[in-house]
């Protein structure tokens, strides 16, 4: 069993204004919006890999260090 989402209830009202203005349910609004195309029931990518791939990739970047600040992106050392 999936575990149901959480959105914020301006995001949940932002999605209900945009799939009310062009005449859809919010299910399909958001369908629309991840290209699953009507009578398509399965979703173009699996969840769970992708959560594994970003999971990966995120054992890949280092971390930036506790002092990081946008100083250090506008005058970087050097």
């Amino acid at each position: 069993m999936q575990e149901a989402l959480k959105i914020n209830p301006e995001t949940a009202e932002l999605l209900a204004s945009r799939a009310s203005e062009r005449g859809l349910s919010v299910e399909e609004y958001l369908k629309s919006l991840l290209g699953v195309t009507p009578g398509h029931s399965d979703m173009p990518f699996n969840l769970e890999e992708f959560l594994a791939s970003m999971e990966s990739l995120a054992d890949d970047v280092e971390p930036l260090p506790r002092d990081f600040s946008r100083e250090d992106i506008y005058f970087p050392e050097g």
